[in-house]
């Protein structure tokens, strides 16, 4: 046997061995190597996308290649067609985590190798108009979430209020005859009258011809009590001095001494503080004519100002609180008796009126106030958290969480506010959820999304 015919020998002895081998394990586990097989033949081929430079991931190149230090160019892949086909969602295209205006048609990193997002077409009907975020992003933002519920709705009222005169207590002293000022007890506003004090002297010709009439008609009555007509006199007489408002004691004393005056005492008829005054010494008097004005400060108005976000609150009837900031001890108490329908243009407020009984004469005209009042609560009312609403100037907006991950913005009808809640009229349902924290990162990318559709479908933006 020649070297030739011995090695043919052995390499078909070889090959023998092989092919028993593996004729025995397949009769042996044909079920592991069938499984091995179907396996290897539905593995997915993974297409390579670009090769990227080592050191820098914003170098790309379309082939094989080595860097300046020979380092060979790292293969990028394509996404598994499997993930996407088990979620259901296909991929429109992957933008900048950084800039959302970046678009790129396949998945890569940027300059500081942060893998672009996938932007996913809607995925149901539901989710129209509304952006997704994903978990890590939210976090990061830090996104909260409420639930809109319903409850009972009170809130507390703080304003300004300033004291004024009780106008159903104010009071003007005229003459009901002509003369002149003499003396003036009382000389500026501020001044203290308490009824019956003396206010001025007066000379008038008119008033002591009066007086000089009625005693010359109570002489004869006295010489003739028995004549009619001499008391009818009498009676005229005493009567005209009575529609001049001469009081009754100057009456009695010229009856007493017999005496007329031409220069005679007025007294105030009321108690009170002068408020405005326009006699003047050597002034002339004119029937009707206004003297000077008094005002009693035993009960004084308080004038509550109300914004148009507490109108909706306040009614007449409110009990109201009023303190001086300044002398923390007093607290005064009264109940809204009237709302003024005029609102001032210039404070943009509603002036409301509550009666106070001032007894010790504290409360001043023009005192500053701070007054509370605590209305009667709302029940069942659909409320969010003040601080969700986004106010534009023509619409008031909240952002919802639609679904998992995704967040759509609502325009709502916005009712009355407390300090914390908002009640809402219309946009919101019980039970949805609502953003409280980082909605305004929200609704701007909502509102760029939607001018980035509207681009590019050729609109205007």
């Amino acid at each position: 046997m020649n070297r030739k015919t011995f090695s043919l020998l052995a390499l078909s002895l070889a090959v023998g061995a092989l092919v028993g081998a593996g004729a025995t394990r397949w009769i042996l586990f044909p079920k592991e190597i069938r499984s091995k097989t179907q396996a290897r033949q539905s593995r997915p081929e993974r297409r390579i996308l670009y090769w990227r430079n080592p050191m820098n991931p914003s170098i790309h190149a379309d082939h094989p290649m080595k860097d300046n230090m020979g380092m060979e160019y790292i293969p990028v892949y394509a996404e598994p067609q499997k993930s996407q086909e088990n979620s259901g969602r296909k991929v429109l295209y992957w933008r900048n985590p950084m800039n959302p205006s970046i678009h790129s048609d396949h998945p890569m990193k940027d300059n500081m190798g942060m893998a672009y997002l996938p932007v996913y077409a809607e995925p149901a009907r539901s989710l129209k108009n509304a952006i997704s975020v994903d978990p890590r992003i939210r976090q990061t933002l830090g996104i909260n979430v409420v639930t809109v519920v319903r409850r009972t709705f009170s809130r507390t009222v703080r304003t300004a209020a300033t004291v004024s005169f009780d106008r159903r207590r104010v009071r003007i002293v005229s003459m009901r005859f002509r003369g002149w000022f003499r003396e003036l007890a009382v000389l500026a506003p501020g001044d203290v009258v308490r009824k019956g004090a003396l206010l001025a002297r007066v000379y008038s010709p008119e008033l002591a011809s009066s007086e000089q009439e009625a005693l010359i008609a109570f002489g004869a009555t006295r010489d003739n009590p028995e004549s009619k007509d001499d008391r009818s006199l009498w009676e005229a007489a005493r009567e005209r001095l009575r529609l001049l408002d001469v009081p009754d004691g100057e009456v009695d004393r010229l009856i007493k001494t017999g005496k007329p005056r031409s220069i005679i005492p007025i007294r105030s008829p009321y108690s009170g503080i002068v408020s405005t005054i326009s006699a003047r010494v050597g002034g002339e008097i004119s029937p009707g004519k206004a003297v000077m004005t008094l005002v009693d400060l035993s009960r004084v108005w308080v004038d509550v100002a109300l914004y148009s976000d507490q109108l909706g609150w306040v009614r007449s009837g409110d009990s109201v609180t009023l303190h001086n900031p300044s002398v923390p001890g007093r607290v005064y108490r009264g109940t809204l008796q009237f709302v003024d329908p005029r609102f001032n243009e210039k404070s943009r407020t509603a002036r409301a009126r509550v009666p106070v009984d001032n007894p010790d004469g504290f409360l001043k005209p023009g005192m500053y106030l701070e007054a509370t009042m605590h209305p009667d609560p709302r029940p069942d009312v659909l409320v969010v958290p003040r601080e969700a609403l986004i106010r534009t100037g023509t619409k008031s907006v909240v952002v919802t969480e639609v679904g998992d991950g995704h967040f759509r913005p609502v325009r709502v009808t916005v009712g009355v506010r407390s300090e914390h809640w908002a009640e809402i009229l219309s946009g919101l349902h019980d039970g949805d959820r609502v953003v409280v924290s980082g909605q305004f990162l929200l609704d701007a990318e909502s509102q760029f999304e939607n001018v980035s559709a509207r681009m590019e479908k050729g609109g205007r933006p």
